[in-house]
């Protein structure tokens, strides 16, 4: 494991942090493109920091955590895409143990939960119509579902498919020299980022957690935990803050809901008592977002509409974030940095090859995680491969 770096100050070498956005499949196989021309160009054995979000944590987990060389991971992670994860998922979740701890925790919280909130509905109603003082009964119901046990759901049956990936690893256990690693994910009970590092691992409202460090096979669940299909990952972990340890329990999502480009925590500025810093001088963001919506959807329905929701959301926040990342740039904080956008408009980019692959032949690739066939897994790569040469050509040409 790599050493703890504290140091806000620009190193005189190039300190690339790189950046893997959220996207499910289509962020894998487009993530797999960026790194494939990083790795031509010899960047890629230059980056210092990776920080993944998401389905950028599944790609950047499977090459941060194997010592294989660049021609064996992309052959694996290929083999990966086409044969889909959604199988193992599903495996899991009915031919083993898990099944058992999912369908108890439905007994024993699901339908207890359920029965609660339609008795602390009908006290709301009642208090509505004839203005009874039902808070503090609703208050303790509510308090009580929050307590029930919850033993096992989709996301620990996809913990336990990804744990045949990487095994017992833990995230401390980079294979790549040099190569400093964070996995993010999103605790909503606090509605706080908490990150999974090869450094340290926690939050800044809990502390870092103490003791054995968590399996890879465990953040990368958590981050890449789609609220709208899996539910959160409960974890419970001690954590050391303030020179004392705390236990606390935890319910960690895809790590997209904070920041689903996952550079925050590359940026320059950083409180290094709240979080891990870097003194990156350059940083690669790789967003395998669809770009621009094209106003043809209807989304009147329920997950029409939170889905649009959503990315509306993330729109705007990416919007910000790198407005931001340019000031640091006009200002000196940071010698380069760009972005290599899969919905990127094509007539917006700075140069186009001949053979390029077009966003309208990508963008609409779905984000599940289900087998993908060869044209799309060709044409998401090649699209990948280009850009990141279009930018890197454009804006860091130095490097």
């Amino acid at each position: 494991m790599s050493g703890p770096i504290t140091s806000n100050r620009l190193p005189e070498q190039p300190f690339i942090g790189l950046a893997l956005s959220g996207g499910g499949a289509r962020a894998m196989a487009f993530h797999l493109g960026c790194l494939r021309a990083l790795h031509d160009r010899g960047l890629l054995e230059k980056v210092k920091v990776l920080s993944t979000v998401s389905g950028g944590s599944l790609v950047g987990a499977c090459y941060a955590y194997s010592s294989d060389d660049f021609v064996t991971f992309d052959k694996k992670l290929v083999a990966l895409l086409k044969k889909g994860i959604q199988r193992s998922i599903i495996k899991e979740a009915v031919f083993s143990l898990e099944l058992g701890k999912i369908i108890l925790t439905l007994v024993v919280t699901g339908i207890p939960t359920a029965v609660l909130w339609g008795f602390a509905s009908l006290l709301a109603l009642l208090r509505i119509l004839t203005r009874l003082p039902t808070r503090r009964a609703e208050r303790k119901l509510a308090a009580f579902s929050q307590s029930l046990p919850i033993l096992g759901s989709l996301t620990t049956a996809f913990e336990r498919s990804l744990s045949k990936l990487f095994g017992s690893k833990t995230v401390r256990d980079v294979s790549r020299n040099g190569l400093h690693v964070v996995i993010n994910a999103c605790d909503l009970r606090t509605g706080t980022a908490f990150r999974f590092g090869s450094q340290r691992s926690g939050g800044w409202r809990y502390g870092q957690i103490a003791g054995m460090a968590p399996t890879v096979a465990k953040a990368v669940a958590a981050s890449a935990a789609f609220p709208i299909l899996l539910p959160p990952l409960v974890e419970t972990f001690q954590f050391a803050k303030g020179g004392g340890t705390q236990t606390h329990t935890v319910a960690l999502t895809d790590g997209g809901v904070i920041d689903n480009l996952g550079v925050a925590v590359l940026e320059p500025g950083r409180d290094g008592e709240i979080t891990d810093t870097y003194p990156v001088t350059h940083i690669i963001s790789l967003n395998a977002g669809p770009g621009q919506l094209t106003g043809s959807d209807r989304p009147f329905w329920w997950g029409g509409r939170v889905a649009k929701s959503f990315e509306a959301v993330h729109r705007k926040s990416q919007d910000h974030v790198y407005a931001r990342l340019h000031r640091h740039v006009e200002s000196g904080e940071l010698s380069g940095f760009g972005m290599v956008y899969l919905g990127q408009q094509d007539h917006r980019l700075p140069h186009r090859p001949a053979d390029l692959v077009a966003r309208d032949d990508v963008y609409r690739y779905p984000t599940d995680f289900s087998p993908m066939s060869t044209k799309d897994l060709e044409l998401l790569t090649r699209r990948g491969e280009q850009l990141t040469h279009i930018i890197v050509d454009r804006y860091m040409p130095h490097l």
